[in-house]
């Protein structure tokens, strides 16, 4: 095919007449799917949001911080009420804390803290008693073949205990362990998990920018960084799935597209993921999807969401033919 050609036009006269050509059909639209939601939207290499990492020095602070709350000096001399002082001097010390015994602060809250951010002493109690049987090697796993998750120091040298911790934390951790502790979470596991949906918010912010430029009025859900509620784009579009993110309106404001958008990073995320698209209930609304991640080509599934959508699918290379698409429609 000639470097010009409009995949994603081809694509929908494409599945217009895939049943009617049988198995070359298929085949044909195959490979025009994959053409059309090839990707290089990648998440694995790059980072969204940096600015929310808390730093080095922040998190010196907040073990200062505890560290000055017990009467040993050490973290395996708090107490309760001085870790929940230490707690109300820095909001981080409590996740320094867990993230010492490596323990995710998100984990913790969900097993023993509160419903807000404002932890009880009795909370705290719990906390730090568990804390203190993981760091000194007092809870075993009853699953067969595995461990007590915590802080890999702790399983390379068992019975280190907090001593093995504030020494690590006064001495400095060496190199190759904090290379390990990179090779057991992933480098940016966690921020990439706490920052997925800036991944569709920034296809949203191409979209809605040209959008904008071609003088199309639309409405954004507050999921990918707009202002509308889902509920109320559902009820203005019509289509009652959470997964609407963008509605564009006519010049009577009224819904004439509909978009949404989806991210995969490998095969088995687009399969997973398509499946949901997949129940979104067709209408007379146009509608778009705007997939990005390089899963989506692998997966012979995409093609199911070609016929179903008209063929209205986009990746970050094809946002502007999108927003062709929605004026034309919309005007």
């Amino acid at each position: 095919m000639p470097p010009e050609t409009r995949w994603p036009q081809l694509l929908r006269a494409l599945v217009e007449l895939a049943d009617e050509l049988g198995g070359t059909g298929a085949t044909a639209l195959r490979r025009v799917t994959r053409e059309v939601t090839r990707s290089e939207f990648d998440t694995s290499r790059v980072i969204f949001d940096p600015e929310s990492i808390p730093r080095p020095a922040q998190f010196a602070a907040a073990l200062d911080e505890l560290i000055s709350r017990s009467e040993g000096r050490t973290l395996g001399g708090l107490t309760p009420r001085g870790v929940l002082r230490a707690q109300y001097a820095n909001p981080l010390a409590l996740e320094a804390l867990c993230l010492a015994v490596g323990v995710a602060f998100k984990d913790a809250k969900c097993w023993f803290g509160p419903s807000s951010d404002e932890w009880s002493v009795e909370q705290i109690t719990d906390l730090l008693a568990y804390l203190d049987d993981l760091v000194e090697g007092r809870l075993d796993s009853h699953i067969p073949d595995s461990e007590v998750a915590r802080a890999i120091e702790l399983i390379d040298e068992p019975g280190g205990g907090w001593k093995l911790i504030d020494r690590l934390r006064v001495g400095g951790v060496p190199y190759e362990l904090l290379l390990t502790q990179r090779f057991v979470g992933g480098a940016w596991l966690l921020h990439k998990n706490k920052t997925s949906k800036f991944t569709n918010s920034a296809s949203a912010n191409e979209l809605c920018a040209a959008l904008g430029e071609r003088g199309v009025d639309f409405r954004r859900s507050t999921i990918i960084g707009g202002s509308a509620k889902q509920k109320d784009l559902q009820l203005l579009s019509g289509i009652a799935d959470k997964r609407v993110g963008v509605v564009a309106l006519d010049s009577h404001g009224s819904a004439a597209f509909a978009i949404a958008f989806s991210s995969a990073h490998d095969g088995g995320t687009a399969r997973a993921n398509g499946d949901g698209l997949l129940k979104i209930p067709v209408t007379s609304l146009p509608f778009a999807i705007v997939l990005t991640g390089p899963g989506w080509a692998l997966r012979p599934e995409t093609d199911g969401l070609a016929r179903r959508f008209a063929g209205r699918l986009f990746t970050e290379h094809s946002i502007p033919d999108l927003a062709d698409c929605v004026k034309e429609i919309s005007a």
